[in-house]
């Protein structure tokens, strides 16, 4: 059975124009949709929700700018990709105008045919991407809560919160401010009753370098890639978060020192082993020349600690686990240190 083509949304009041843009997308198998001006664009992209819109920048009834703002502000539509094709060439402000409000590219005519529908298919190229990897996470985290009883009585708790509030929006995470209150939950859990319990702090290996290299967007890759590999090779007693910019943590309750070590291990080597700058990294818009002279592995440094009935408050924990991990980048990254915790 045939893939279905995406539908791009074309929108100019030039009817000459529209004509010419209809006939290129045509031309390379995409479906389209017309508009001709920013009113009329909105209204067809709620109808027909296209792959990805070409926006002219300068309308009547309603310019570009103003549907732009538009269409990301909707639920429905905020996530279609929109590029702006603009005959404005005085003007610079416009075009950061446009990528401030959420295009993904900004082009003066007249262009080059050839260059547009590249652009068009690598930006929906990294939109599946993104959609399959989000889609991913999701999974594996459905997996996990349905077999652990522990997060049941967690779900039950905080029924009356918004998912929202406790879940990283780029990987699907748990976000820091949950890091936080469920450390404290577990630590007084583990004292109670006598249990074991560590934590593994996870920090990605140049992370800073390869976003200036690479760009924001294929920074966000890394991120999401990098919670996709844990998710895998966690277990589903393991509690996983993406604390703050590069930095993932994951408690494991009835775990002592050893097998904490054990399954950092296991996370850093799959995170070294995984091919996450390929081709379909590249296909993000990334300039050519990059390719040859960026970072071509993406690895991991981790920190764990281990709770002993020394420690009385759970902010120990989170101290040594962040010494321990910056000893594994002192020590040159993609490594996993211990740290023993002694009483305070």
């Amino acid at each position: 059975m045939a893939e279905t083509p995406d539908k791009i949304l074309l929108v100019d009041d030039n009817e000459d124009m529209l004509e010419t843009l209809k006939h290129l997308f045509t031309l390379y198998e995409f479906d389209v949709a017309l508009a001709s001006n920013g009113k009329e664009a909105l209204e067809v992209a709620q109808k027909e929700m296209p792959s990805l819109i070409v926006l002219d920048a300068l309308m009547p009834v309603m310019n570009g700018f103003e549907a732009c703002k538009k269409l990301k502000e909707e639920q429905k539509t905020k996530d279609i990709p929109v590029i702006f094709l603009s005959a404005n060439y005085t003007e610079d402000n416009h075009r950061i105008l446009g990528l401030e409000l959420g295009a993904d590219d900004y082009i003066l005519k007249p262009f080059n045919a050839k260059e547009l529908v590249t652009k068009v298919k690598s930006i929906l190229n990294r939109k599946k991407f993104i959609h399959k990897l989000r889609s991913d996470n999701k999974q594996l985290l459905e997996q996990q809560h349905s077999v652990s009883k522990e997060l049941e009585k967690l779900k039950k708790h905080t029924q009356e919160l918004q998912k929202e509030v406790f879940t990283d929006n780029l990987t699907g995470l748990y976000n820091d401010n949950y890091f936080l209150q469920r450390i404290n939950e577990e630590f007084l859990r583990a004292k109670r009753y006598k249990n074991d319990l560590s934590i593994v702090l996870l920090d990605v290996d140049y992370f800073q370098k390869m976003q200036n290299e690479y760009g924001n967007q294929a920074g966000e890759y890394i991120l999401m890639k990098i919670a996709n590999v844990i998710l895998n090779n966690t277990r589903n007693s393991d509690i996983i978060f993406r604390i703050r910019d590069n930095r993932f943590g994951v408690i494991l309750p009835n775990t002592d020192e050893t097998g904490a070590f054990k399954e950092a291990e296991r996370i850093r080597t799959a995170i070294d082993q995984t091919n996450i700058i390929n081709e379909k990294f590249f296909s993000l818009s990334i300039a050519p020349h990059k390719r040859k002279h960026g970072i071509k592995n993406v690895t991991a440094s981790i920190g764990i600690t281990y709770l002993n009935e020394a420690i009385e408050k759970p902010d120990f924990l989170i101290k040594d686990a962040v010494s321990a991990l910056e000893n594994a980048k002192t020590a040159g990254g993609n490594a996993t240190i211990k740290h023993s915790i002694t009483l305070q």
